[in-house]
């Protein structure tokens, strides 16, 4: 928590930060969004804190902070006194807490550290079992293959770095659909949303007699500033009535797509001020994508399309960064 990176400097994690507080504004049609209580890791930047109360109007909010004096950094740089800063990491925190039947929650687990994989998703599968109906929970994890460890024979990387994820992972979460094939870049994201799936559905199963509690998927997404990440976003339910009005609420979020296989892909360059302008210019227009690829060969280029659907898709939460005087 307290070492991430710069995340509010990287473009494509605050688009995804974007993309869920357009989600939330969605259910906000529905749900009683500004009630909700949100914990996440607000590190001493505080930047989806700051949005969901300037955006939404959320004040009940609490960030985890383990390392001592990143807990006093954090409590130093507070944006606004309803932000409450707790010295514990988050395994220690969900395992005594409890949450009261009309509680309104919005988890966050943003995490970073592959080599904590296991301890992560205990944390998640921790706090499935404490969600009431209509809570929010959002994990974000490490999807850089490269980080189970590389093997010195090219022929054996992929079996060598699924080795490496069965040892990070329960084995009655592993779904045996995962293969040595799928421990590349573009395929491991899918591989880890298959493993929260799995947890997901352990813990949360409305097939009687268990409880009526179940996951509804709103979106995932894979995005790159450097490391490459996957968030999952789900929401629980205990009545399968409510799919249809949240579906509605959430038509104009295309992103949200309710399922556990569909995932956004954000892998937009960094882009200059003066490219950004540019480039918007000329949006949006279905037919735009190759004069794109002619007037920015610089930017955009055949072999990656992947960068310019991104940005056709998500051109509109693209940050612009400006110097600033205090």
């Amino acid at each position: 928590m307290s070492k991430q990176p710069f995340y509010h400097l990287r473009p494509n994690k605050c688009i995804d930060r974007t993309l869920f507080i357009q989600t939330l504004i969605g259910l906000s049609r529905q749900l009683p969004i500004s009630d909700y209580r949100y914990t996440g890791f607000g590190s001493y930047t505080f930047e989806d804190f700051k949005l969901f109360h300037d955006t939404l109007n959320i004040s009940s909010m609490v960030s985890l902070e383990r390392e001592p004096n990143a807990y006093k950094r954090a409590e130093f740089n507070l944006p606004y006194g309803c932000i409450k800063v707790k010295n514990t990491g988050s395994t220690e925190y969900l395992s005594s807490l409890i949450l009261d039947d009309g509680d309104h929650n919005i988890f966050w687990l943003d995490y970073v550290s592959p080599n904590e994989l296991g301890t992560q998703l205990a944390d998640y599968a921790t706090l499935l079992n404490l969600l009431n109906p209509n809570d929010i929970i959002r994990i974000t994890l490490n999807a850089n293959p490269s980080s189970l460890r590389d093997s010195d024979l090219p022929d054996e990387l992929h079996k060598t770095r699924l080795r490496v994820l069965k040892e990070r992972v329960p084995e009655e979460c592993f779904p045996n659909s995962i293969i040595p094939e799928d421990m590349t870049r573009g395929r491991y994201p899918s591989a880890l949303l298959k493993i929260i799936k799995a947890i997901t559905l352990q813990s949360l199963n409305d097939t009687p007699p268990y409880s009526p509690n179940f996951m509804f998927p709103l979106f995932s997404s894979v995005y790159a500033d450097g490391q490459q990440m996957l968030t999952f976003t789900g929401i629980v339910l205990d009545s399968h009535d409510r799919e249809l009005d949240l579906r509605k609420v959430l038509s104009d979020f295309p992103h949200n797509t309710f399922s556990w296989d569909d995932l956004c892909r954000i892998e937009i360059p960094a882009l200059t001020f003066l490219e950004i302008t540019e480039l918007n210019k000329l949006l949006p227009n279905e037919d735009i994508r190759q004069q794109l690829i002619a007037q920015f060969p610089f930017i955009f280029s055949p072999s990656n399309g992947q960068a310019l659907d991104s940005y056709l898709s998500y051109y509109k939460y693209y940050p612009n960064y400006h110097q600033v005087s205090f």
